[in-house]
């Protein structure tokens, strides 16, 4: 239930805390408490369930899934953001449902709901909690880069797109301040890091599940491609070789026997999954995340990746295929360049040097997505939105750095070396594919990132400005 503020480490205000904040200083403070939380689940749910009953089932589904979040938020907001975090990375399975239909064929699924629900609530977090949003580390550059894909809105080819495209990289900022906020002690961000992993049990079941059935993604000929609970193999891909470092420490620090079973079976299952999926880009990223391991803890042992990688290469017919396939004048690098090459004429070099041309351009006018997270990021935000990116990525690297190299040795350490092996890992990706673009990775990239911010120490939080206890007198001392 809802605990005071000095119990939570800070002090988190909710709605319900507001409406029994005179009860706080009563002996019946506790009481009132889960007397009012339960009757505003009651209320809500109630009106859920006329939700339900009046409106149409899309509609009825959308009330529903609102209403059961705003319950667990009016309880505790740091359940209701665990609870977004475990189920975002199942949610694109949903993407051909939408549960709203809007104007212009900007139609609302889950997956957009859920970037609605976080911006929403870390809204009415920011201002009932008074948080002081410009002290947390990285906002400034992030904001910066909001703000001129915001400009570039307006003159964007299709402007329902860009705004959506604009509302889910601002879902994945605001779920960053949620998450640097709210977890504020050893036991928040544990809690979450573990969220994280069991986020994966779904999408790895359903995808070893596709493998086994042959039924993956088939349009590159001659492969089932497994896919998750995603909608195409590169971001399931990209998100799995971006779980796999926090899933390796977790395994080597934990004290519990139950989850180092169960990670006994998800690690594998992992590694395997990012090979089924056929995805050249994520294979890249998994020897990026071992070369910079190997760095930081057994450079003796660089010598082993290309032997390694040459041992896979002539042991695996379908890992031969693929490369091969890439090399070719039709294959995938030289229709790469081709891509780049028309992405770029897309903008103005007026528009390359400003804002760019608007988000969601390249799709749009190319009917596929770049496969270069920078061409696309010149094209879509300019110059001025490419330079926020990377200055938000500098500063981002050098609080990782400072706190690994601070971080007592340990689980903590190890985390900051996994968080590091994984920001390579995105960056190297990004070249060839597209990162930035896939809220779900942008979530779990972001949750990951402000676990770190928390963990070095960064950002110092702040109580509630509370109105101060009356003075004691002498009449009420006696």
């Amino acid at each position: 239930m809802l605990s005071p503020p000095a119990a939570r480490g800070g002090g988190e205000t909710t709605v319900a805390s507001i409406a029994i904040a005179g009860g706080r200083r009563t002996g019946g403070g506790a009481w009132l408490r889960r007397r009012n939380d339960v009757w505003l689940a009651v209320a809500m749910g109630g009106v859920v369930a006329l939700l339900m009953l009046a409106l149409p089932m899309e509609a009825a589904l959308a009330s529903s899934v609102v209403g059961a979040f705003v319950i667990v938020t009016l309880v505790d907001t740091r359940v209701a953001v665990l609870a977004l975090v475990l189920v975002r990375s199942s949610i694109d399975i949903t993407h051909t449902v939408p549960l709203v239909s809007a104007s212009g064929g900007a139609d609302v699924n889950a997956a957009a709901m859920m970037s609605f629900l976080v911006i929403g609530v870390g809204l009415a977090h920011i201002a009932l909690n008074r948080v002081e949003v410009g002290r947390m580390p990285l906002v400034k550059p992030f904001a910066a880069f909001l703000l001129i894909a915001a400009l570039g809105v307006a003159i964007a080819p299709d402007t329902n797109r860009a705004l959506q495209d604009w509302l889910r990289t601002a879902g994945a900022f605001t779920l960053y301040i949620l998450v640097v906020d709210l977890m504020r002690s050893r036991d928040d961000w544990r809690w979450l890091v573990r969220v994280m992993l069991a986020s994966s049990v779904l999408p790895l079941t359903v995808g070893i599940y596709q493998f086994f059935t042959d039924t993956g993604n088939h349009e590159t000929e001659g492969f089932n491609r497994i896919v998750g609970t995603f909608t195409h193999p590169s971001p399931y891909a990209f998100y799995l070789v971006q779980l796999l470092p926090i899933a390796v420490v977790f395994f080597w620090h934990t004290q519990s026997r139950l989850a180092r079973l169960v990670l006994m079976a998800v690690l594998p299952a992992m590694i395997f999954s990012i090979y089924a999926t056929q995805t050249r880009g994520a294979w890249l990223g998994l020897a990026v995340v071992v070369i910079v391991f190997l760095i930081a803890r057994a450079r003796w042992a660089l010598f082993l990746v290309p032997l390694v990688a040459a041992a896979l290469f002539f042991a695996m017919p379908s890992v031969q295929q693929r490369f091969s396939e890439a090399t070719t004048e039709t294959g995938s690098v030289m229709w790469r360049q081709r891509q780049w090459s028309a992405a770029i004429q897309l903008a103005s070099p007026a528009q390359l040097a400003t804002i760019g041309r608007g988000l969601g351009t390249v799709d749009f006018e190319l009917g596929t997505l770049a496969h270069n997270e920078y061409v696309r990021l010149i094209v879509e935000t300019g110059a001025l939105g490419l330079l926020a990116v990377l200055l938000l990525y500098q500063h981002l690297y050098r609080l990782a750095m400072k706190g690994y190299r601070e971080a007592p040795p340990g689980y903590e350490r190890d985390l900051m070396l996994a968080f590091l092996m994984a920001f390579a890992s995105r960056t190297v990706i990004a070249m060839s594919d597209n990162i930035i673009i896939f809220p779900v990775l942008e979530w779990y990239f972001w949750s990951f990132a402000a676990v770190i911010v928390v963990m070095s120490g960064a950002y110092r939080h702040r109580g509630v400005h509370e109105e101060p206890e009356p003075a004691e007198t002498p009449a009420l001392a006696a």
